[in-house]
């Protein structure tokens, strides 16, 4: 049932934009706050008490639905905690805004757009295709990869560790979230660069690949992985707005490759 989750929490969160009010992590990271006041001489108990309570909020949650509705209140929570830990914002719906009004537009919508992206006015065409690739692994990838494999509580391990390095933690703490995060990327990184491979130009992602760095990753997967598929997937001539479009339509095409995947996957199970 988590494909069908998946697939619903989609769509309502591309369709129903209100969701997106919903996405507030302030009380789901109390608790590490706490600790961080408290015991702010044990930095790496900010990231302990974050995992906790990830494993205990979901545990709670799925005993009293189970309990209440068996199979399908465990459906029905999956379903929001997928939609809660999505995005925060939709990709499509910023790529769709910049490259209608353009990365100069003066407007508050493009500039939350901008910033979401972690983009500026005057960014190069390599950098906004590197941004809809770095955007794409925190919104998409990450959370389907940590849903599948370890359900609710991976959905919200990802999203709040996410949420957490966006918050008010002593450097200390949040080099412990960093490397959690380093963790949880990893896997990710390169699935998504397999997909990638396979979605685009297989040679020159390949290459990429064995032109990382070998001493900041394991293998040379690493963030700056995903810089260098969007660095070679483009052309010379294209523009910042041409590079947006390209890079959001190959990791759709990945996205498309993962849910196809995760199906397959699925009905295997079944006839198994």
């Amino acid at each position: 049932m988590s494909i069908l989750a998946i697939l619903i929490g989609l769509a309502i969160s591309h369709y129903a934009t209100g969701v997106r009010q919903l996405r507030r992590y302030d009380l789901a990271l109390a608790p590490a706050h706490w600790v961080h006041r408290f015991s702010p001489e044990l930095p790496w108990l900010v990231m302990i008490t974050l995992i906790l309570t990830c494993l205990i909020a979901a545990a709670l949650a799925e005993w009293l639905l189970i309990g209440l509705a068996a199979t399908f209140g465990w459906f029905l929570l999956a379903l929001f905690v997928f939609i809660y830990c999505l995005g925060p914002r939709d990709l499509d719906k910023d790529v769709e805004l910049l490259t209608e009004r353009g990365l100069e537009g003066r407007d508050s919508e493009v500039s939350g757009a901008l910033n979401a992206l972690h983009l500026t006015s005057g960014a190069t065409a390599s950098e906004a295709a590197s941004a809809v690739h770095h955007a794409a692994l925190s919104r998409w990838f990450g959370l389907l990869f940590w849903f599948v494999v370890l359900g609710i509580p991976g959905a919200l391990l990802y999203r709040l560790t996410r949420a957490a390095l966006q918050d008010e933690f002593d450097p200390a703490s949040l080099d412990w979230l960093a490397r959690l995060r380093r963790i949880l990327d990893w896997p990710v990184l390169a699935l998504m660069a397999l997909s990638a491979a396979l979605c685009s130009d297989l040679d020159r992602v390949v290459d990429a690949w064995r032109r990382q760095p070998q001493t900041s990753a394991i293998w040379g997967v690493s963030p700056l992985l995903l810089d260098r598929i969007a660095a070679v997937n483009l052309t010379s001539t294209m523009t910042r707005t041409d590079a947006l479009v390209a890079a959001h339509r190959l990791v759709w095409r990945m996205l498309i490759l993962w849910l196809v995947a995760m199906s397959l996957i699925l009905i295997a199970g079944w006839i198994v």
